[in-house]
C-alpha cells in the first residue's frame, strides 16, 4: 500500500507534493485527500467510478482505504477474497501511514470481480472556505 506516485510526464523519481505554509493570517488545517477509481475492467481502460474523501490524520485515511476495500471484496469466494486484499496487510498499512507522516502519498490496488479498483492517498493542506461579504472599498 505505500508508495509513490508516479509523475504523469515519466520524469525522474516519485513526485512528492510540496508541503509549504500558507500566506500569513489563513490557518491551513493537515490532512489527507483519498480519491477511489474503479474501472470497468482490469485494462483500467475505462472509469465506472470515482470517489474522494477528505480525512484529517494518516491511520484514518489508511483505515478508511482498508475499510472501502474489505466492503468491496466481501462478497468473492474465501480464496478469491485473501487474494484480492493481500494489499493491505498488517506491514502494508504501517508503512502507508508512516508514508503520509512523511509528506509521501501511498496507494492501494487491486482486481476485484473482473474490475480494477485504485484508492490513493495524499497528505495536503486545506485552506479555510472564507465567507463571502461586500468587496472591500
Amino acid at each position: 500500500m505505500a508508495g509513490g506516485v508516479r509523475r504523469p510526464d515519466g520524469a525522474g523519481g516519485v513526485h512528492r507534493p510540496q508541503a509549504g505554509a500558507a500566506s500569513p493570517g489563513i490557518r491551513a488545517a493537515p490532512g489527507i485527500w483519498c480519491e477511489r477509481t474503479v474501472y470497468r475492467s482490469v485494462h483500467a481502460d475505462e472509469v465506472e467510478s470515482w470517489t474522494f474523501l477528505a480525512i484529517g490524520t494518516p491511520l484514518r485515511a489508511v483505515g478508511a482505504i482498508v475499510a472501502d476495500a474489505r466492503r468491496l471484496t466481501a462478497g468473492l469466494p474465501g480464496r478469491a477474497r485473501e487474494r484480492a486484499l493481500r494489499g493491505v496487510a498488517a506491514e502494508e498499512r504501517v508503512a502507508a501511514v508512516a508514508a503520509l507522516h512523511r509528506g509521501e502519498p501511498c496507494g492501494l490496488a487491486l482486481s476485484c470481480a473482473g474490475t480494477w479498483v485504485e484508492w490513493s492517498a495524499t497528505p495536503v493542506l486545506f485552506l479555510p472556505v472564507l465567507p463571502v461579504g461586500p468587496a472591500p472599498r
